[in-house]
């Protein structure tokens, strides 16, 4: 990818961005404590290398099995934060739990190096906090910069000091509601998230894809969908659906695919128009209410 390639932007300076989520489900094994699945991540690495075609990208991922236990035992729970009322966290069970979440980190983003992507780490403690686990602070500067001259940010689940609970986790999902909102003053502004897990998309309460979900389907699709059945503290594809939602009335478009079929992330990146609903979930609001955005 040359330099002229990267980080292009609208006439106006304006940078259009996607986001990627690589769940901790398909990149590790959530049944064995801090286990890679490596294979899966090689591969998405390199389709990402194949598929990105210099525009303005940031890559999230899960924690899977390295975090998880640990922010459990720390008394931290569920998608937006912690459940602990006050001041009193269990300060070494927030570092083990950072700690672990950070050794997959840093194997993701070896992973996308090695396959020819300048990926760049951008931890969410380091550009945001929380007030009663909903993510708060300034636009994220250096994160818009390193946007700006081609970097890949990557991010993750991560703990963040909560100035109502001490510390609370922000999920990924968190963390990009987050971006899509903070990035806006900074001439930024997010236009698709694509979510890879492993399922074949969003499924309905029997075990079939949803290709579609609008405002027509939203409430049935969302009750059949479920959390984890491994330890997480995150919330699942429930968490993962109520974000993408939240962003489809933001007018970003969610795309929910299988990562585990090889090809499908590369043809995505490369083709935004080329695979849709055949591809997964695809989740927008409807034509009417597309018009009243």
């Amino acid at each position: 990818m040359s330099a002229a390639a990267a980080g292009r932007r609208a006439p106006d300076g304006r940078l259009d961005v996607t986001l990627v989520k690589l769940g901790g489900s398909l990149i590790t094994d959530k049944t064995k404590p801090r286990t890679v699945a490596k294979e899966h991540l090689r591969r998405l690495a390199a389709e990402i290398a194949a598929g990105w075609s210099g525009d303005g990208l940031v890559v999230g991922h899960g924690s899977g099995s390295f975090g998880h236990p640990e922010a459990r035992a720390a008394g931290l729970a569920g998608g937006g934060g912690g459940d602990r009322p006050d001041l009193d966290v269990d300060r070494m069970g927030v570092a083990r739990t950072q700690s672990a979440a950070i050794e997959l980190h840093r194997q993701v983003v070896g992973s996308l190096v090695e396959a020819g992507v300048p990926a760049y780490s951008q931890l969410p403690s380091g550009f945001l906090t929380a007030c009663d686990g909903e993510p708060d602070g300034p636009p994220p500067a250096p994160l818009a910069a390193a946007l700006r001259q081609g970097l890949v940010p990557v991010t993750m689940g991560d703990v963040v000091v909560d100035r109502t609970r001490g510390a609370s986790i922000a999920s990924t999902e968190t963390v990009f509601d987050f971006l899509a909102r903070a990035l806006v003053p900074l001439g930024i502004e997010v236009r698709r998230a694509v979510w890879l897990g492993a399922t074949a998309g969003v499924l309905d309460g029997a075990g079939r894809l949803v290709p579609r979900i609008d405002a027509a389907n939203i409430g049935a699709v969302s009750e059949a969908a479920g959390g984890s059945p491994a330890v997480d503290v995150t919330g699942g594809m429930e968490h993962r659906l109520a974000t993408a939602w939240a962003l489809a009335r933001r007018g970003v478009e969610s795309l929910i695919i299988d990562g585990r079929r090889p090809g499908l992330l590369e043809s995505v990146l490369r083709q935004p128009d080329g695979e849709a609903e055949s591809a997964g979930t695809l989740v927008r609001p409807s034509e009417v209410e597309d018009a009243r955005q």
